[in-house]
């Protein structure tokens, strides 16, 4: 049951987040982190120094009435103190009441895109724009003058929040706060000198709004931020289209490794790039490359080899040579005899499965000691001991091979007595010498084997061995002579040699 709930969780897709998506998600939000970063930081600065200036603009006009109400104020001369302050505000038709961010930020926003694009020269020419009240008052704390004037004559209060004017002070400056609005009230005193003294007639109220700073404020960073998001958008889609093109490389990587997996090592991507996606292309293409080989290797060699000498195989295919090399190696050949007459007196069926059973017991055998099984011909069973890894010991497990299927026969002749089933003999030739070995063949059909006068001696040997014997040469005799007990036979004359050839039987490994 665990098993097919976690061949179920396998089975699931797999939610894929794509490289681009996260890249461009991780631009487009330090685009937006840097966006309002500059935004409020911009917003900030400006309202500070649009906030300084508003207040030295009023403190300028609040003087430059205090200097010329002196004398009209002396000598109650209300005509010249009304002109005044009607002049020091802004005309109340254009006065801007549609700042208001407490009560609807969206309409702000829109007017202030409407006023910034459509009628920014119109709003600049606003004569002394957020001056909405210019009061003059006398010493006693009457208003003598006022742009509003219903007030005239009435006792001045300031706003709350705002003290009085002292009598050391000559300008003083007061944010306060009236009907949710932000307000500054500067006040500036007014004097006159008579015989060289100072004296103190009245003084000036100016109230200035501060919408006008969050207007002037919010239309630039309202401008900026569009200018910023417009950026941003730009910003998005060149990072797409950049990573797309860097990422391309990569999913080209993805769909190779994926062939890969599936068992095909053909694939090779074609990308070439001077940076690190271009060198992990060439490497994966290396690496399908050697991928490819071994698995060839692996194919061609599996059946036929160890996994011991396989692994030396895959592990370094340096180690192996198909082109064509000379070395030394011990060859080893064995035949059934009787073949040619057992077939003639069974079944096709019962010959196959009788020489299958004794081919299997010799492959078995030669595998066992590392040796490399060439062919079958027919019967017939070659092998090899020193390729495609040569050994220092090629010799001697060849020998114990040979001794190993002799044992192993003579046993499995005895089961098939007892059993009353047909058995066979078995003849073994081993020769030790130089040979030639590599692929050889034609192009559509090609062999990893041996050949020379070596191999030829080797197959003479066993074609002259009787039935569950081992013909052993001089120099595989000389080299395994101090490994094995020997008997030493009478020379034979075998075909393509002009002398007879000394031969040797081993009887057993010595202890």
């Amino acid at each position: 049951m665990a098993k097919k709930e976690k061949n179920i969780k396998k089975n699931k897709k797999r939610v894929i987040f794509p490289l681009g998506a996260k890249f461009s998600f991780f631009v487009a939000l330090l685009l937006v982190t840097i966006m309002v970063a500059i935004t409020a930081f911009l917003y900030n600065w400006m309202g500070q120094a649009l906030e300084k200036e508003v207040k030295e603009r009023g403190i300028a006009i609040a003087k430059n009435i205090a200097n010329n109400a002196a004398d009209p104020l002396i000598k109650n001369d209300d005509l010249p103190l009304a002109i005044l302050t009607k002049e020091a505000v802004q005309d109340p038709l254009k006065f801007d009441k549609s700042i208001n961010l407490n009560i609807d930020i969206l309409n702000n926003i829109l007017n202030i895109i409407k006023q910034g694009f459509t009628t920014s020269k119109q709003t600049q020419n606003i004569k002394n724009e957020g001056i909405y009240e210019a009061i003059i008052v006398r010493k006693d704390g009457t208003i003598a003058s006022a742009n509003n004037v219903r007030i005239i004559g009435e006792k001045y209060t300031p706003p709350a929040g705002v003290k009085k004017l002292s009598e050391n002070e000559d300008t003083l400056v007061q944010d306060y706060t009236k009907g949710g609005q932000q307000y500054f009230d500067i006040a500036v005193a007014i004097g006159t000198i008579i015989n060289n003294n100072k004296y103190r007639v009245g003084e000036v109220h100016l109230t200035i709004s501060r919408s006008i700073i969050l207007k002037v404020v919010m239309e630039a960073a309202i401008k900026i931020g569009l200018i910023i998001f417009i950026s941003l958008i730009l910003g998005i889609l060149t990072s797409i289209l950049l990573v797309n093109f860097l990422v391309r490389p990569i999913k080209y990587l993805v769909d190779g490794v994926k062939a890969i997996g599936e068992g095909n090592y053909d694939v090779q991507i074609k990308l070439k790039t001077n940076d690190e996606l271009g060198l992990l292309t060439e490497i994966f293409n290396d690496t399908a490359k050697s991928l490819k080989e071994k698995e060839l290797i692996k194919g061609a060699f599996s059946k036929y080899i160890s996994s011991e000498v396989m692994e030396q195989i895959i592990n370094d295919p340096s180690k192996l040579s198909l082109h064509g090399k000379r070395l030394k190696a011990t060859v080893l050949f064995t035949d059934i005899r009787g073949f040619t007459s057992m077939s003639e007196k069974l079944e096709p069926e019962q010959v196959v499965s009788i020489i299958n059973d004794y081919l299997t017991i010799q492959t078995d055998k030669i595998i066992k000691h590392n040796g490399f099984l060439d062919k079958f011909v027919g019967d017939c069973v070659m092998a090899v001991f020193g390729i495609p890894v040569p050994k220092e010991d090629d010799t001697i497990r060849a020998v114990r091979a040979a001794i190993d299927i002799r044992e192993s026969i003579k046993k499995l002749n005895s089961i098939r007595e007892r059993m009353k089933q047909l058995t066979v003999g078995i003849g073994i030739g081993l020769n030790t010498g130089e040979v030639v070995c590599g692929n050889m063949g034609s192009p559509q059909k090609m062999d990893y084997t041996v050949i020379g006068d070596n191999v030829n001696l080797a197959s003479r040997l066993e074609a002259n061995a009787p039935a569950n014997t081992i013909y052993v040469s001089e120099s595989t005799y000389l080299e395994t002579k101090d490994k094995f007990i020997y008997k030493e036979l009478e020379p034979i004359f075998v075909k393509g040699k002009k002398e007879a050839i000394k031969i040797y039987e081993p009887i057993e490994e010595k202890k």
